[in-house]
This record gives structure tokens, C-alpha cells and sequence, in this order.
């Protein structure tokens, strides 16, 4: 062993060190050499400090291990820690930083679109297609997005195929599809105002601190635990209120429109 590698070596070992060699920086990150490496050559890691032949490494890069452990336990894969690592250096816009979030996203995977030829949109709605002005209400609504033509046939991108179901749905038991669209123009514009306010909380409560903290890189684990974590309450405080008042509408018509049997 050279002196410089023995004076690494004889350092105290409680605790995470000023100066470290790789074994020992990888067992205090608990991961293997092996990965350390591979670190580096991706450019995840910086690399080490040279004193003669050896790499010392410090504090720095112990920490930078443990940041790349926590965003792998929540889902990251390595592209998505270096795309996440490199924004934060670059000092690119939070929505930059923020962007792997969605490919991780649980919510957005129950919502992947899906492409459908005219012939299919035709047979789920047929009067849609013919009709250029409910298709083009479909289309300013977010419903149905145009592609290019495939083999002479027009092709659509349905953004939420869980809301053209309901949609469907909705024709088949007898509403028209304009007023369903009615409906659903309605209710994007309150599902906005609910979007607005939800955020708006979100922003002030819990990236507004991060980003007064100086937006530290080992804290961005957990800012992403936290917007993982948020996304649904609006989703489930909107459904438990609408359960609600929908049983209360449904109360009233059952009520006022079907009376009792033999009374006029």
C-alpha cells in the first residue's frame, strides 16, 4: 500500500470521513465499488480526488450516493436520476426538475392515450364523424386530438380513454352526445378553478420553502415524495364530494319526477 492510500486507510472509521477510498465510500453509502463506477462513468458521481494513485473521496460524493439510493427506492430509474441531476446543475426551471416525477407518475400510467382510426371513433360514436361541428367540439374540449392519416384514413389521439368510456357510456343509455359535451365543458371549467386552488396550496406550502432553502439537490427526494404523494388528494376530495352531492340530485329528481304509484 503507498503512503497516500495507508494515511486514507488509518483514518478514524466512525462515521462518514473528509477523505475516503471507494471501498470505503461505498460501504458508507452501502452499495459496492462495482457501482460507485459505473456512477462516475455516467456522470452521476463526480470523480475523486487524486492524491498519488488513489481516489479520495468526500463527503460530497457520499452524499450524491445516497441521493441517487433514495431516488432509485422511489421509482428512478438512473436516465431519469442523470436527467434529474443535470437540471438541478444546469440550474434549469422546477418544471425541468420535476419532469421525471411524471414518467414515475401512477396517475398518469392509468391515463396513457391511446390512437384510434375513424372506423373505431365511428363505431363508438357514429354521429360524431360525419358531424364537423361535434367534431370540432370534440376537438377544442381535449377530447379527440387529429394525427396524420395511416393507409387513407384519418387517425385520432384520445388523450383519456377513460373519458371517452364515460362518454360512450353516457350515449348509450340515451343523452345526447351535444349535451354530454355540454356537460363536459361544465365540468372542466370547475375541475380548473378546483386544480387552481389545490396547487395553489402546494406551491405556497410546500415548494415555496424548498425553493427559499436555496432548492438543495438532497432534499429533492423528498419534494418529489411529496408532490407523488399530493396528487391524488384532489382527485379523492373531489370524488367524495361529487358521491355526495350526487346522491343529494338523485334524491331530489327521484322525489319531484317519479311520485308515489296511484297518485297524479
Amino acid at each position: 500500500m503507498s503512503q497516500s492510500a495507508a494515511t486514507v486507510a488509518r483514518m478514524p472509521s466512525d462515521g462518514p470521513r473528509a477523505e475516503m477510498t471507494i471501498d470505503e465510500v461505498a460501504r458508507e453509502a452501502g452499495t459496492t465499488t462495482r457501482n460507485v463506477r459505473a456512477y462516475q462513468t455516467r456522470g452521476l458521481l463526480p470523480p475523486p480526488r487524486l492524491v498519488g494513485r488513489v481516489g479520495v473521496y468526500g463527503p460530497e460524493h457520499l452524499a450524491r450516493l445516497q441521493l441517487i439510493a433514495r431516488l432509485q427506492e422511489r421509482g428512478y430509474s438512473l436516465a431519469a436520476i442523470d436527467d434529474l441531476v443535470r437540471a438541478w446543475q444546469e440550474q434549469r426551471s422546477l418544471g425541468d426538475l420535476l419532469g421525471g416525477e411524471r414518467d414515475i407518475d401512477p396517475l398518469a400510467e392509468d391515463e396513457r392515450g391511446i390512437v384510434l382510426a375513424e372506423r373505431e371513433l365511428a363505431r363508438r360514436f357514429p354521429m360524431i364523424v360525419p358531424d364537423d361541428g361535434l367534431l370540432a367540439r370534440a376537438i377544442a374540449l381535449g377530447i379527440a386530438e387529429p394525427l396524420p392519416s395511416a393507409g387513407g384514413e384519418r387517425r385520432w389521439r384520445i388523450p383519456s380513454p377513460r373519458l371517452l368510456d364515460v362518454g360512450q357510456a353516457l350515449v348509450q343509455l340515451g343523452v345526447p352526445l351535444p349535451e354530454v359535451l355540454d356537460v363536459l365543458a361544465e365540468l372542466r371549467r370547475h375541475a380548473d378553478e378546483v386544480a387552481v386552488a389545490m396547487v395553489d396550496l402546494f406551491a405556497r406550502h410546500v415548494i415555496a420553502p424548498w425553493v427559499a432553502a436555496g432548492q438543495p439537490l438532497d432534499e429533492l427526494p423528498d419534494l418529489l415524495d411529496r408532490i407523488r404523494r399530493t396528487k391524488p388528494l384532489p382527485i379523492a376530495a373531489v370524488n367524495a364530494v361529487l358521491v355526495q352531492a350526487l346522491e343529494r340530485e338523485v334524491g331530489k329528481v327521484l322525489t319531484t319526477m317519479v311520485p308515489p304509484r296511484g297518485k297524479k
